[in-house]
């Protein structure tokens, strides 16, 4: 839980902290691409996985200044609680999602979903490492505040609706999570 007050508390100190005098409305455009990464906490919706830490890249290009297709890469990692063994899970993800964002001047809050690639690496007991992979869905919102024209930190809070996945010594009911990231995004240009 300490882990999630020190991510929170850093997040918003860039997010107030950052000057927006240099933003001005002219990212995102059409045609335009976006690179960005983030980092947050996740909180596993089965009862016998701690919360981890999440880590994400993702690259987006906007079809319109309001409409982008993003791809993201990310993985998280939890402790196994509660099961009599210990351990470790790993998801590893790829999603493609839709995101739509408003025109706030230097605020963009935006919302977004898609569907996803989720491979369950898994480390239990004395068993050697295994893996199981599904689809899945997620969905969310968050908010990107510009500090330059080009550059922006954001925020976001997505919900990852995944069915359960075994490991070699049990079956977790619930491979869904909730994830919170903090991070930055740059704007390239169109050509």
């Amino acid at each position: 839980m300490r882990i999630h007050l020190i991510v929170l508390s850093c997040a918003l100190v860039l997010v107030i902290g950052v000057s927006p005098a240099a933003a001005q409305r002219r990212a995102p455009a059409a045609d335009m691409w976006a690179v960005g990464g983030s980092i947050g906490p996740t909180t596993p919706a089965d009862a016998s996985l701690d919360n981890g830490v999440d880590l994400v890249g993702n690259a987006e290009w906007y079809a319109t200044p309001r409409v982008s297709v993003r791809g993201q890469l990310g993985g998280a990692r939890w402790d196994v609680i509660g099961r009599g063994f210990s351990g470790r899970v790993n998801p590893l993800y790829v999603d493609g999602n839709v995101v739509y964002n408003w025109e706030g001047g230097v605020i963009h809050p935006y919302v977004t979903g898609g569907l996803g690639v989720y491979r369950f690496g898994s480390s239990v007991g004395l068993v050697p490492e295994a893996t199981d992979t599904h689809l899945g869905v997620d969905g969310g919102g968050g908010v990107e505040y510009f500090v330059t024209r080009r550059t922006a930190v954001t925020a976001e809070l997505l919900f990852h609706k995944v069915d359960a996945f075994t490991s070699p010594l049990t079956t977790f009911g619930d491979g869904s999570f909730w994830s919170f990231s903090a991070g930055a995004k740059i704007y390239f240009a169109p050509r």
